[in-house]
């Protein structure tokens, strides 16, 4: 109940008027409007381990990545056979993104076949835009870039940090700075080649399928066994990180999602409902 003080109106919120209160005065009926966690969804482990799943699914694939680069470096398989094997994959992941969309195939084969002739004619290029920068320099920013492509990286969520195209130019700059570092022009084609397919064609294939346990499961096998083949660090700090993003992480988020406390009341953003246009001045 309001308190009406002797010699002043009736307190109303208008800001246009001169009641004669000060200018910091606060009426106890200010706060009757007040209301917290308005619409407010309770998260369960299971839909916060789905989302986390594919920040896991994303950093699968810059290991994969990153063994495909190691292997071309260390010569460890022939890039020929690198390159057929991602083909291989690519065509696979092609007919899987045709089952759910009707695609223009004549325009993407005019688009892969352009990418191919520019790709490898620029090839030598490309291998020597970083040629002169040091070897822990390339790596380093590399890293960097990657950690920032899996940041700014379009999860599904609507959030100001996501940058579709911040995400790939990262990808993609951190593929130029391991090209320079490789042996031969068509390898750097080779390693180009891979970035397109894991970071601009895997994901409009995976966006289909997202939290599909069976892919997820897939591409933890594939990271770990080939971790295990290059450094059992590696293999270590990938399953902790791992372990880190899918129980750690939705665990803390559904304890802590628990003391989440939004308020609302007269001092937010007026709302038009119901609305409804006169014909009169069209």
């Amino acid at each position: 109940m309001t308190e009406i003080k002797p010699g002043f109106k009736i307190w109303k919120k208008n800001l246009y008027e001169n009641q004669g209160y000060p200018d910091n005065y606060t009426d106890p009926s200010f706060l009757e409007e007040l209301k917290k966690n308005v619409n407010m969804r309770q998260v369960s482990f299971t839909e916060a381990f789905f989302g986390s799943a594919l920040v896991t699914q994303q950093l699968c694939i810059i290991v994969l990545f990153s063994l495909n680069f190691y292997c071309i470096y260390d010569e460890k398989i022939d890039s020929q056979i690198v390159f057929l094997t991602n083909c291989l994959i690519t065509v696979t992941g092609y007919g899987i993104y045709c089952l759910f969309y009707s695609v223009p195939l004549t325009r993407h084969l005019k688009a892969l076949l352009a990418f191919l002739v520019l790709g490898y004619l620029l090839s030598p290029v490309l291998k020597t835009l970083t040629e002169s920068i040091s070897t822990d320099t390339i790596y380093a920013m590399s890293t960097f870039m990657m950690i920032v492509h899996l940041v700014f990286y379009d999860y599904g969520v609507k959030a100001v940090i996501v940058s579709s195209s911040l995400s790939l130019n990262a990808a993609v700059f951190a593929c130029l700075c391991l090209a320079s570092r490789l042996q031969t022009p068509f390898d750097s084609f080779i390693l180009m080649s891979c970035a397109v397919q894991f970071f601009l064609l895997c994901p409009l294939v995976l966006v289909k399928i997202k939290n599909h346990l069976a892919i997820l499961v897939v591409f933890l096998g594939m990271c770990t066994y080939g971790l295990l083949t290059v450094s059992h660090l590696f293999t270590v700090l990938f399953v902790g990180a791992v372990v880190f993003l899918n129980l750690v992480c939705p665990f803390l988020f559904v304890r802590w999602h628990a003391y989440k406390d939004n308020i609302y009341g007269p001092w937010d953003e007026a709302v038009v409902k119901n609305f409804e246009w006169d014909t009169r001045f069209e």
